[in-house]
Formats: C-alpha cells, structure tokens, sequence
C-alpha cells in the first residue's frame, strides 16, 4: 500500500501530519521524513508512548529512530496512557491503555488517508490493509484540528533533545509543566521495549 498511496498522494510540499498507533518508520522511512523536514515541510508524528502502548517490543523498534528524527526538525507526541497501566502484563498484546487507535495522513492542507495500515513494517510488507484517499480541504482542516488536540500536554508528551543529545519527554503534571529525562513507563515495559532493540525483529514489527 505504501507505495501506491505514495504515487496517488504525491509528496506533501508544506505540511505532513502522520498519526499511527504503531510508528517503526524503518531506514527508508526515516531518511524520507528527515528529507521533508530539512526541505521545510512542517513534519509531525504522534504515535503511542511506551506507556500507553499494548506492544512494547514496537516501540523499542521506534526508539532507534528518534534521535535522528528530531535532529532533522520532525515533531514527535507521543500520546499519554488513558489509565494506569498495569506494568506486570505490559509485554501481554492487547492489555492496553492507549488514547491512540487511529491511523491517518494528513499531506499540506488538502488531502487525508484513512485506514487500517500503521506505519509500520508490517502494514508495508505483509499485512492486507485498506484505506480511502480523499481530496478534501475541509477533512483535511478537521484532522489538522485533531492533531493539535493531541499536541495538549495534559494528553500527550512533546519530545525533544537537550543541547548534549539526550531526550527528554515535557508534560503536564498537577504540579504543572514538566520536563522528564527518563521515558515514561515500568520496568517491564523497557525490558520489552530493549528486546526488539537488541534482537533482529524490526522487519516482523
């Protein structure tokens, strides 16, 4: 599908808003938003955080390509879990509590894709996905309002890079605004999460 929605949806020239519960860009995918963004185009990702995700080991695959992603100049959320997860399933697919199920393109300010397909591995090579490609200034205005609802930081964590490097995740606490230096989530969660970094599982996520 990738491919195909590529060559109907043409490349965004001013504005890409890609929203995808699962997000492993791969190298091909990272190097073409990193191009976009350095070329100007207001690039922007929300995907889960790794306490909201229901599959850790993809987003252990993710966290390889944050780094350079946000040395590019693309905007990362990663959106916040709706509940308490409980960290002893963490690893159990489907015991989830994330706000993030949709998947969706929103490319400058004319044109939405609505599907099945995650950006992700899997949706490109294996899965049978389907989803609509609508020229639309009006849908795509609503989706464009929908990101920046999830931009809020009480919904969402905004990551960033310090001046040395290092990632930090800025939310909103009821102490108020915050900036943490360790990823959000359990133990068990960054057990799994570590596993896809260093085992060869990226092209099966």
């Amino acid at each position: 599908m990738a491919g195909q929605l590529l060559a109907q949806a043409g490349e965004p020239t001013r504005r890409l808003t890609l929203i995808s519960a699962y997000f492993v860009p791969g190298r091909q995918g990272s190097q073409w938003l990193r191009a976009l963004a350095e070329s100007g185009v207001e690039v922007e990702v929300f995907t889960n955080s790794l306490e909201a995700t229901d599959v850790p080991l993809v987003h252990g695959a993710y966290q390889r390509y944050r780094p350079a992603l946000l040395a590019s100049g693309v905007a990362l959320y990663e959106l916040r879990a709706e509940f308490e997860p409980d960290d002893e399933a963490s690893l159990a697919v489907g015991m989830s509590a994330s706000a993030l199920h949709i998947k969706a393109l929103g490319l400058d300010e004319e044109r939405v894709f609505v599907g099945s397909a995650n950006a992700d591995p899997r949706s490109v090579w294996w899965n049978t996905e389907v989803g609509v490609l609508v020229e639309s200034p009006g849908l795509a205005a609503q989706l464009h309002g929908l990101a920046e609802v999830g931009k809020t930081p009480t919904l969402s964590y905004r990551v960033g890079r310090d001046e040395t490097g290092r990632l930090y995740w800025e939310t909103l606490r009821d102490q108020g605004p915050v900036r943490l230096t360790q990823e959000p989530g359990g133990f068990w969660r960054h057990v799994g999460a570590g596993l896809s970094r260093w085992l060869p599982l990226e092209p099966l996520l």
